[in-house]
């Protein structure tokens, strides 16, 4: 049970049991996986692959790629972020003043 490894890191750094899934649900899934055996650290070998393989498109060898919309699938990213997260990091979100002539 190695989601179980997430889920005891979230604690001892505070964060309520309750509150893991919602904002880190992903990387808790990931645990299930395993911890990544290059610690995050890597050398670029899927770039050095694409290259070896005359690839266009680095997602044809990256084990994780995002899709066209920048979303992660099977970890659930990027996901909806609450306003209290958004004041305890102190951030806001400004969107862009509407035009009035597109809908």
């Amino acid at each position: 049970m190695r989601a179980q490894c997430g889920y005891d890191a979230f604690r001892i750094a505070g964060c309520p049991t309750n509150e893991v899934d919602p904002q880190f649900g992903g990387m808790v899934r990931a645990f299930h996986y395993g911890a990544p055996p290059h610690a995050g650290i890597t050398p670029g070998v899927d770039r050095i692959v694409m290259l070896l393989a005359d690839e266009p498109d680095i997602r044809e060898t990256i084990a994780f790629p995002l899709n066209h919309n920048a979303q992660e699938l099977r970890m659930g990213a990027p996901s909806e972020v609450t306003e209290d997260r958004l004041k305890d990091l102190h951030l806001s979100i400004r969107r862009p003043p509407r035009d009035r002539d597109c809908p």
